[in-house]
C-alpha cells in the first residue's frame, strides 16, 4: 500500500489571502498575496507606514473578504478619541 506524503485533502490549516488597498473614492488595489491571516497582518502594518488608506484581505479559495484593521491605523485612533470625548461629556 503506497504511503501518502505531504499534506492530505481536507481542510487546509492556513489559506492564502490577496491584500488590496481601499482608496477614499471605492476603489481598490491589489497589493500583495500572502500566506496566513498572521501573514496578511504583518503585511498589513507595514503598508500602513506608507499610506493612510484602509486595508482589507480577500480569502482567495472562498473569496470571503476580511476587514484588517490594525491598532494603529487613523479609524481606530479616531474611534479612541471619540469614546474618549463621549465618557468625558457624561462625567
Amino acid at each position: 500500500m503506497p504511503r501518502l506524503q505531504g499534506r492530505q485533502k481536507g481542510t487546509p490549516m492556513t489559506y492564502e489571502y490577496d491584500l488590496f488597498e481601499k482608496f477614499p473614492d471605492g476603489s481598490s488595489l491589489w497589493r500583495a498575496s500572502v500566506i496566513g491571516l498572521e501573514g496578511a497582518r504583518i503585511h498589513v502594518s507595514s503598508l500602513a507606514h506608507r499610506s493612510s488608506n484602509s486595508f482589507y484581505a480577500m480569502n482567495v479559495e472562498s473569496g470571503k473578504i476580511i476587514p484588517i484593521t490594525l491598532p494603529n491605523s487613523t479609524a481606530f485612533r479616531d474611534g479612541l478619541k471619540q469614546a474618549r470625548r463621549s465618557r468625558s461629556a457624561t462625567a
